[in-house]
């Protein structure tokens, strides 16, 4: 059960990801080299490795490396979308329609509870055992 529930969690993981992606470009809010390379590492790959391996005998490195990456991205979209004041905050967002507004603040809200509950299922897999 934990390797479909994993892979889920990863499949709609991306599918916000890439959700929230286009909110950024349609707001046309770019991110830095180093944040890209963290959002293609931790929040892209990172889950996307861990949903591969947890099908191999590897589960343990799996359970593993899904829960850190989720709370990676979590920090990392905490951070960025209610911390620090920015065109990436879901309070200072730069000009564009409502549409594209809510569509951002609805796509990073669904990205952080996506990321809370990974990072939390993932931790109870690594506890029980």
């Amino acid at each position: 059960m934990t390797k479909i529930v994993v892979t889920l969690l990863v499949v709609i993981h991306l599918a916000a990801t890439l959700w929230h992606g286009g909110a950024h470009e349609a707001l046309a809010i770019a991110l830095t080299p180093a944040q890209n390379v963290f959002v293609y590492v931790v929040i892209l790959l990172g889950p996307l490795l861990a949903a591969g391996l947890v099908w191999t005998r590897f589960v343990a490195a799996a359970l593993w490396l899904f829960t850190l990456s989720m709370l990676g991205a979590l920090l990392f979209g905490v951070y960025h979308h209610y911390i620090l004041v920015s065109p990436d905050n879901v309070a200072h967002l730069p000009d564009g329609s409502a549409h594209d507004h809510t569509q951002f603040v609805a796509s990073a809200a669904t990205i952080g509870l996506l990321e809370l509950v990974s990072f939390i299922y993932g931790a109870y897999c690594l506890r029980r055992g």
